[in-house]
């Protein structure tokens, strides 16, 4: 008797994956019945008519599969239904040779939400056929085939159990006895919040985009909602997904069967900016308030290279930059700091390693150096050969968010038994210490908070009223199907107890234009934030009501310093020398 699988809860316990049973009708021949398959087949087009009456559902079984049955199995009740309506009742009496047999199958009741996490199951060779075996399975085993279903089938599966049927001559069960009975596999607790995932998956959803949502716990590295759209219906596979099905998944040219969340790979665009003013601030190379021309255009080693904007002109400092998302600034700024500095900070906020999880993850791609001044410029801007997935970018801004480390994202909390006894615990753990100074990193957090609520901000489409939230746009270009397009980004971090950090990616088709990071990605996250900023505690996280300010101070620095028009100067640190030994004596 296979055993049921564990079910795959959220950090609640609610179910994510669980068993149903489903029913069976099946025939057993009697003995004086066998003696052809003419024979054994004329008495089960007779009793199958007759039972019909009462069992619409009731089938004669393929041909092929039939004789299969006869030639090995023929004392061996014979299936003659698909599932079973659960309001189907057989009278004992009325029909002899007739029963039920119930197995457990695999049972997604959330549908298709977290389905690449999830993964799917499917069959464990083939159905018994052939001679009877001594211990074969009464029905076909289940194993996980990908996502977590696959990462935790020792655990998942549990142990089979033994019956022992003696059939008498007439071909009814004689004697029936459960030798051993089955024993559930362990059950899976994941970090996932299901409120917050069903949040994610409808904004992402309703956007009618392909992209990915991560969102998680900025202290603890758990992830709260991770989401891909297009998606697929696990249930489809639990059920024996047909092969026609599953190649019209296969060859859909938008991957439902791909994680976008976990395995995606994309240029960051703008959202890698933050890295450059912390590897600019750490490297003493560029301090928050060294201002450079913030231009349309800027020619480097005789190539042109462009600002997102054609409307901003004047000088911008670090914050400036990162609130308008001006290319330019960062390209000069890069040219002072150089590649090492940049690439450091990068591959301390994670980028270019894969993240340590239980699915396959994407590493992205981070390069060893950038050869020439053109590269840098790229790289300075998140684009070239740089690429990160979401969950990478979701982690770094955790990071920020933090302020202290860069914590493991974790997906499974632990696992138990049926009766609640822990097994495997996977406890929060950090991977690496954030190389920035805590003045530095003021600096970027102010920056962050500007780009959702300064009046110029680029990201001002995921403002609340109530909670901060910082965060920046990104728009980059990749190559699609052979094809130059845009994929738009917004990530940052809400402001609650604990701070939720989150990635939103959004890809865009060949020629497709209109897409933005502040235009398209943050209206999707921006319905998770207002929801999570009405029900926080469905979220499970806190905050403290206040009005959160609209700043509106101006961007571009004067053409005449205020000291020199006899003014006191406004832009000193609270503590001048405490960045600068930090970096010292790091």
């Amino acid at each position: 008797m296979p055993a049921p699988r564990g079910q795959i809860l959220d950090r609640k316990g609610r179910p994510l994956a669980q068993n149903t049973v489903v029913r069976h009708l099946q025939l057993t021949v009697p003995a004086a019945q066998r003696s052809t398959l003419e024979t054994y087949t004329a008495w089960l087009e007779k009793t199958l008519a007759e039972l019909s009456t009462d069992l619409p559902a009731a089938r004669m079984p393929d041909a092929e599969q039939l004789k299969r049955h006869y030639e090995d199995r023929r004392e061996l009740p014979v299936t003659v239904s698909d599932v079973l309506p659960d309001e189907a009742v057989i009278d004992a009496k009325k029909h002899p040779h007739a029963n039920v047999r119930t197995e457990y199958v695999r049972h997604y009741p959330q549908g298709d939400m977290a389905a690449h996490l999830l993964g799917y199951v499917s069959s464990e060779g083939a159905p018994p056929a052939g001679p009877v075996l001594r211990g074969e399975p009464l029905w076909q085993r289940t194993r996980g085939a990908a996502g977590l279903e696959a990462a935790f089938n020792t655990q998942l599966t549990g142990t089979d159990g033994t019956l022992c049927v003696m059939m008498s001559d007439a071909g009814t069960v004689a004697y029936e006895q459960v030798f051993a009975a089955p024993q559930a596999g362990r059950d899976v607790v994941t970090t996932l919040n299901l409120d917050t995932q069903k949040v994610a998956e409808n904004a992402l959803n309703q956007s009618g985009k392909r992209g990915a949502i991560v969102i998680v716990d900025a202290f603890t590295g758990d992830i709260r909602a991770m989401a891909s759209n297009p998606r697929f219906d696990p249930n489809a596979f639990a059920r024996g997904i047909s092969s026609s099905d599953f190649a019209a998944l296969t060859q859909n040219i938008d991957g439902p069967l791909f994680d976008r969340a976990v395995q995606g790979s994309y240029p960051p665009g703008s959202v890698f900016k933050p890295i450059v003013v912390m590897a600019g601030l750490r490297a003493a190379t560029v301090d928050a308030f060294r201002e450079f021309e913030c231009g349309p255009t800027l020619m480097i080693d005789g190539r042109e290279f462009d600002n997102w904007s054609k409307d901003d002109h004047g000088r911008f400092n670090a914050r400036a930059a990162i609130i308008r998302s001006c290319n330019t600034y960062f390209y000069q700024s890069a040219m002072v700091t150089r590649d090492m500095p940049i690439l450091y900070m990068a591959r301390e906020f994670g980028f270019g390693t894969p993240p340590v999880l239980p699915l396959k993850a994407s590493a992205g791609s981070l390069p060893k150096r950038a050869p020439s001044n053109h590269d840098l410029a790229n790289l300075s801007i998140g684009q070239g050969v740089t690429e990160a997935s979401p969950l990478q970018m979701a982690m770094a801004m955790a990071t920020i968010a933090n302020g202290a480390c860069r914590p493991r994202p974790r997906l499974v909390m632990q696992t138990q038994s049926q009766t609640g006894q822990v097994g495997d615990v996977i406890s929060p753990c950090r991977e690496a210490l954030i190389p920035v100074s805590d003045v530095d990193l003021d600096t970027v957090r102010h920056a962050l908070f500007g780009v959702v609520n300064h009046a110029n901000g680029t990201g001002k489409a995921a403002r609340l009223k109530n909670v901060p939230v910082h965060g920046k746009t990104g728009t980059a270009q990749w190559v699609l199907r052979g094809e130059k397009a845009n994929v738009v980004w917004f990530a940052g971090y809400v402001g609650t107890n604990p701070p939720l950090a989150f990635a939103v990616t959004i890809e865009g088709n060949a020629s497709e234009g209109g897409l933005s990071g502040g235009g398209t990605a943050a209206p999707v996250i921006a319905k998770v934030l207002r929801d999570i900023q009405e029900r926080p505690a469905v979220h499970a996280v806190s905050y403290e009501k206040s009005a959160v300010i609209v700043e509106t101070d101006a961007l571009i620095a004067p053409l005449v310093p205020a000291f020199m028009l006899g003014e006191p100067p406004v832009r000193v640190r609270e503590n001048p020398v405490q960045g600068f030994f930090s970096r010292l004596f790091r």
